[in-house]
């Protein structure tokens, strides 16, 4: 029998196991920390840091931003909601979703999103922002979940699990033509939020965020080549949360792929290079735009370990003196009103 077998059946015999049950479901009944809501800081939660590339560690895209009573969520790929969920946040409170572009991985877990902050209490539709596009893609989620929510109505009842509440609302953000247009999204209870375009050509149109609130601010990038429209938004952000991409090992992937025969693994390894910004652009753009700290997330290959991630930052030192932090799912960054 392992330690922790014999661990429980001594506290079984000591305690009683049904007791030990209870404590626990206890405890999970009241991990919910609403406190985050009515922090005087601007914070940032990664729920997700994670590519298209598979990584047991990493959820795919997500990052969530609180200020003023407000939980919004930027992108919310696979697997990011159960981030979001074991960071005991207060999912029910979720005030808006924001979309940068409409890639799989980064909307992947919109239908978990919409439907799990319903379950835990949401009473208003779910408000989701986003450029041009985004009505398609809450629609097509509404309809792959309409089964669900028929079936959760019938059997909760309409008391509990209100119909009205079930779903989200498309809101479609105007951007200008110009590549650095952009527009505020939101702006209540002193929280401002304003998108911006980005270049993730061919793909269009992709968007970043600015977050301001108490005289902070965060700006999210979405996906994006190295944008001079970022640079511009980013101007003095205490934290800038960059997608990054070690180009030297992904065309290391992609020589070996071919070596072995394994073109088209190649061939896409290799495409993925021109429309991301490599670690050493995204210490370039965080010096550029005079960022307190640059926060490197949509990591691609994520880096795991020692070796990878001392390779991955390779470069990175000689060209920004802020801090630099790799991100992992559920790191949490607060920054105190000014």
């Amino acid at each position: 029998m392992s330690r922790v077998l014999l661990l429980a059946a001594f506290a079984c015999a000591l305690v009683g196991c049904e007791r030990l049950a209870e404590r626990q479901i206890e405890q999970n009944l009241t991990r919910v920390d609403e406190s985050v809501l009515t922090s005087p800081d601007l914070q940032v939660v990664i729920c997700g840091s994670g590519s298209p590339l598979p990584d047991a560690e990493r959820a795919a895209s997500c990052t969530a931003v609180i200020a003023g009573g407000e939980l919004v969520l930027v992108d919310v790929g696979p697997g990011s909601w159960e981030v979001l969920d074991l960071a005991n946040l207060p999912l029910a409170r979720v005030s808006a979703v924001l979309l940068t572009h409409f890639h799989s991985d980064h909307i992947g877990g919109l239908g978990e999103a919409v439907t799990q902050s319903w379950i835990a209490g949401r009473t208003q539709p779910l408000p989701v922002y986003g450029p041009e596009g985004v009505a398609r893609v809450v629609a097509g989620f509404s309809v792959a979940y309409a089964a669900d929510v028929n079936y959760r109505v019938a059997h909760h009842g309409d008391a509990y699990m209100p119909r009205a509440a079930s779903g989200a609302e498309a809101h479609v953000v105007a951007l200008g033509d110009a590549p650095d247009a952009s527009a505020v999204v939101l702006e209540r209870n002193g929280l401002r939020v304003t998108m911006f375009r980005v270049d993730h050509e061919p793909v269009f149109p992709a968007v970043g965020y600015r977050f301001d609130f108490a005289g902070r601010s965060v700006v999210v990038s979405g996906d994006t080549a190295k944008s001079t429209s970022l640079i511009a938004h980013a101007k003095g952000a205490d934290i800038l949360v960059h997608e990054s991409l070690q180009p030297d090992l992904i065309r290391r992937a992609s020589a070996v792929a071919a070596r072995l025969g394994r073109e088209r693994v190649a061939k896409l390894a290799n495409d993925i290079v021109d429309y991301h910004t490599s670690v050493v652009e995204a210490a370039e753009v965080a010096r550029d735009a005079d960022a307190g700290m640059l926060v490197l997330t949509h990591l691609v290959p994520g880096p795991n370990n020692f070796i990878t991630r001392r390779l991955f930052l390779a470069g990175v030192a000689d060209v920004y003196a802020g801090k630099v932090v790799i991100a992992e799912d559920g790191m949490r960054f607060a920054l105190p009103p000014k």
